[in-house]
C-alpha cells in the first residue's frame, strides 16, 4: 500500500468498477468518516457530502483509494480539482 500526496490528477476518476473508492475523513471529537463508491450516483454523493461538511465549518480530508491488482494506492485528494474531475464526467 502506498500513500500519494500532490498526485490528484493521476487518480482514475472515469472508473466506475469497483477497484475504486472514496472515503472523507472529518476531524472531530466522535472521528466519522464517510465512504463512496465510484459509480455514478456515490461520486455525486461524495461532492455533496463535501459541500455539506463544508457548509458546517468542518475540517476534513478526501481520500481516493484504487485497488490494484498488486497493490492499493491511498490518495489525498485536491477538493477543487477532485470536484472539477467528478463533475467533469457528469
Amino acid at each position: 500500500m502506498s500513500f500519494r500526496e500532490g498526485e490528484t490528477n493521476d487518480f482514475p476518476f472515469a472508473r466506475t468498477d469497483r477497484q475504486i473508492w472514496y472515503a472523507i475523513i472529518v476531524h472531530d471529537i466522535r472521528f466519522p468518516r464517510f465512504d463512496f463508491t465510484a459509480s455514478k450516483s456515490g461520486k455525486k454523493a461524495f461532492i455533496e457530502k463535501i459541500e455539506s461538511l463544508k457548509e458546517e465549518g468542518q475540517i476534513y480530508l478526501l481520500l481516493g483509494i484504487w485497488q490494484g491488482q498488486w497493490k492499493t494506492d491511498i490518495f489525498v485528494l485536491d477538493e477543487d480539482l477532485t470536484k472539477e474531475w467528478i463533475q467533469g464526467l457528469g
